[in-house]
Order: C-alpha cells, then structure tokens, then sequence
C-alpha cells in the first residue's frame, strides 16, 4: 500500500513558522521508516485550512485518493493538518468510511475504517472550535479596546496610527475634513460638489486619489471626528483627539435630513426568498390583504404553475417550516446508545484516564465513609452516647480526613491532561439532541428571529401542497439530517458494537 505524506502550516507568511514544515516532514518520514511505510507523494502546503476549498495541493490529494484503483494511506503530524473546518473534514471522513483511504497515519495514533465515525467527528469538529475560539479571541480583544475608548482598526481619514495603538490627527487632511462639515452644514452643497471642490483644492487619498461622494457621505455620517466611535451599530467614547465640534456633526445630520426625500416604505415578509415552490422551482413571493392577513404563493414565473392559485397563511407557512427541525431529530435512545458507545471507546482506549477513573472512585468511596462516619458521630452526641468533648475531639480527625480526600481529588483533577473528555463526549450529545429544543424555541420567537434560525439551518427548501418537500441543509446539519436516516444511524450502532474494548 502507497502512502501520501500531508504537511501543512497555517501561515502564508514565509518569515513565519519556517521550520515547521520541514519538521513536519521529517519526523513523518522517520515514522513511516520505523514502520516500514512506502512514502510515494509529499504535498506540503502554507495555507489555512479555516476554509473549505482555499488549499490547492489539499485539493488535488482528494481528487487523487476519490479516482485512484489503487490503495493508498495519508501520514501527517496531527489529524488538524488535513482539516480545521467541517467540510473538509467531512470528505476525509467520508473517504475513510468507503475505503479509498485505507488508513490514516499520525504521530500518536492511527484511523481505519473501521473506527467509530462519531470518535473521528469529534477530533474533526474539535480542530474547527479551535478556529472558532482565536476568532472570538480576537474579536474579545477588540471590544476590550474599544471600549476603553481606543480605535482597533486602521485610522481613518483625518488621523494616523502612532504605531502605539493610538491615534494622531492628520494635520494636513484634518482641514479638509473640517472644510466639508463646515461647507455642508450651510446646506448650499451636495456631496457630488463637496467632492469635485476638495479635489480642486488637492484633497487625495493615501495612494493619491479622489475621494468621490460616497467618500464625502461617509465621512458627514462619521461621528468619530466629534469623539464618537461607531462599532457594531454602538457608540463608544473615544479618546482620541476631535477635529471638529459635536454641534457642528449635529447640524449637518440635520442638513442630511432635509436634503434627503423620503422614499415608499417596502413591506417586509420575513419568510420570503426562502421557499422555492417543488413543482416550478420559483420562489414563493407574499402579499398582505386587508393590512392585516399575509399569504405566500407561487410567483409563477414560468407561467405554468398550478400552485400559483394555492395561498398559504403566514400562520400555516410558520407551522410547515417548523417541521424543518423534525428532519434533524435522531431518537433519544439511539443519540444514547452512540454516547455509551463512544464513552466506552474512548475509556477503554486511554489507559491513563482508565485509571485515573478507578483512583477517582475510590477516593469518593473514602470520601462517602467519613461523611457518613460524622453523621454518625453526631447522632452518637444526640443520643448522649458520648460526652460533647468525645465528640469534638473525634470530629476534628474525621474532618481532616474529609479535607485530605477532597485535597488529594483537588490534585488529581489538577494533574489530569487528556485531549478528549467524557464533557466533550456530552457536548456532541446534546449536539444531536438539540432539534427538538430548536422546534420549541422557533414557535416562540419573533418571525425575525425565525428567519434568523432558518437562514443559519438551510441553503434552500421546496414546499409541494403546503408541505415541506425537499430540504437543502447547512453543514453540519446536513450530516445531522443524514444522522437521522436509520442507514446512517445502525452504521454509527455498528462502529460502536465493534469497538475492540
């Protein structure tokens, strides 16, 4: 059997993470040689695999492995070097299940086959929660600076970045900003002559160019020049230096105000341009009658659809679109035979954890004796079986041995370091128990947040006679629904009644 060495670093940068993948390489070699591996192909790549379909080589290993007669391996440092987002996972896992990837070589273990797909899941979504906590990481820092007043992003025009992580005011582009609130809050001016007149008067960007009123309209709208910063649709007091007073930022909100006519209010159907209509394929379109009811229907665009005629009350559409989650529901007792399964495998395939379980129970055994021992003691002193200083002097030594059991499960929690636990394993469970919840709360909520729930779960959904006929799911709901199918489902029963522990 041939095998593909994989080995990728996340930065694009070459002055960064220079011998990473050279190391990588290398020790992937020295293993495959200890275990008397053929290494036939090395693809080695600087790309983040935060998003499907951005990795070239990657690509091209998938092509390979999905059209080759022959039977090939993959050996890589660490399962979170062929994947950090699901849908890239997904096809490795995919491959593995129908054999075109006979095996899955790492530094610690292997993956075959025939492992429980719920175990390999775990690791996959594992390495994509890793994306997704240094993002929140990043976005966490960010708040935090703005809220303390401070600009997080590159300045804006009027203003240069000190190389601290404040701000200085442009002196020579700061009087043109001043200029244009002033000119503006005159009302004598559009945005279109406030453009062509700073141009004139050498008003250029960083890379000598013109700002054109888009520019313009978007610095009048900009309180940060009067100390305001706008952030995610909040403000926030900065620190930095104004360039021009509040009063006069209010007074040309106000001019803005008046020159802008006010424009036919659209009514908003929530749940249109999310249903397509089974029959035509053309989108279900809304209208409201009497200012009250709202129905969608066919909008007919192929002009020979019968479904046009047939009208569905907001309230029915709510109703059907609920049953949307109804595809995602995997019965309870299965979702808990894949977690007995999984937290077997995972157990009985870590020793150390094995073990730490059994010294875990037995200090909460002792733990248990000496708290039944003090009541006991105490029940003695109650019954006036012993004398109060019998009591104390006894209660003292059951206490210390108390404390000494709870210390030692203190140090033992402290000294524990396994990458997947049981917490992780309950995680996943509750994953595939959550549609039922979704239903509940989708009843609920406001017909915004309903879009909400339903853009986040779906690509498209087609609806036959007011009922849902085909739905088209996001990752990794798709897979969710495919969990639900009993195929998918006695496969995942099967991976775990397999299990070799």
């Amino acid at each position: 059997m041939k095998y593909i060495l994989y080995a990728r670093k996340s930065s694009e940068d070459k002055s960064k993470q220079i011998l990473s993948l050279e190391s990588q390489v290398n020790e992937m070699k020295k293993l495959g040689s200890s275990l008397g591996l053929n290494i036939t192909l090395v693809y080695t790549e600087s790309k983040s695999a935060k998003l499907p379909n951005n990795r070239p080589l990657f690509s091209e290993m998938i092509k390979l492995l999905e059209n080759s007669s022959e039977e090939y391996g993959i050996i890589c440092w660490k399962i979170d070097r062929l994947s950090r987002n699901p849908i890239d996972s997904g096809k490795i896992q995919w491959l593995l299940q129908q054999g075109k990837i006979k095996v899955i070589q790492t530094s610690d273990r292997q993956y075959l086959p025939s492992d429980n797909v719920l175990l390999l899941n775990i690791e996959g979504s594992m390495a994509t929660q890793y994306i997704l906590d240094l993002s929140k990481n990043v976005k966490r820092g960010i708040q935090t600076k703005i809220e303390k007043g401070l600009w997080p992003n590159f300045a804006p025009i009027g203003y240069l970045n000190d190389g601290k992580g404040g701000l200085l005011v442009d002196k020579v582009r700061a009087r043109y900003i001043k200029k244009i609130f002033k000119l503006y809050a005159t009302g004598n001016y559009t945005m279109k002559e406030l453009a062509d007149l700073m141009y004139k008067e050498r008003f250029r960007s960083r890379s000598n160019i013109k700002y054109h009123k888009s520019k313009i309209y978007k610095i009048i709208n900009d309180s940060f020049y009067c100390g305001q910063m706008q952030f995610h649709g909040k403000i926030y007091e900065g620190k930095h230096e104004t360039i021009i007073p509040r009063k006069l930022f209010a007074e040309c909100q106000k001019a803005m105000e008046v020159k802008q006519h006010p424009k036919k209010k659209r009514i908003y159907f929530p749940f249109r341009g999310l249903m397509t209509c089974a029959k035509c394929g053309c989108l279900l379109t809304a209208t409201r009658k009497k200012d009250k009811y709202v129905y969608y229907y066919c909008t007919n665009g192929r002009d020979n659809c019968s479904e046009h005629n047939h009208y569905l009350k907001e309230e029915e559409v709510i109703k059907t679109l609920s049953g949307v989650f109804d595809r995602l529901v995997v019965s309870e007792e299965m979702v808990e035979i894949m977690h007995q399964n999984s937290l077997e495998f995972f157990i009985n395939n870590n020793p150390e954890r094995r073990e730490y379980l059994e010294v875990r129970q037995g200090l909460l055994n002792e733990l248990k004796r000496y708290e039944n021992r003090k009541d006991e003691l105490f029940n003695l002193l109650l019954d006036k079986s012993i004398t109060k200083e019998d009591f104390e002097k006894k209660e003292v030594v059951i206490k210390n041995e108390i404390n000494n059991f709870n210390e030692a499960l203190e140090k033992l929690e402290n000294e524990q370091e396994v990458v997947l636990t049981e917490k992780d394993l309950e995680l996943t469970k509750e994953f595939f128990l959550s549609p039922k919840k979704q239903k509940k709360a989708f009843l609920k909520v406001s017909l915004d947040d309903k879009r909400k729930m339903l853009t986040g779960l779906l690509w498209n959904l087609s609806i036959d006679n007011k009922k849902l006929a085909k739905v088209s799911f996001k990752e990794p709901f798709e897979t969710l629904a495919n969990s639900a199918k009993n195929t998918y489902i006695d496969n995942l029963r099967r991976g775990g009644d397999s299990n070799p522990g």
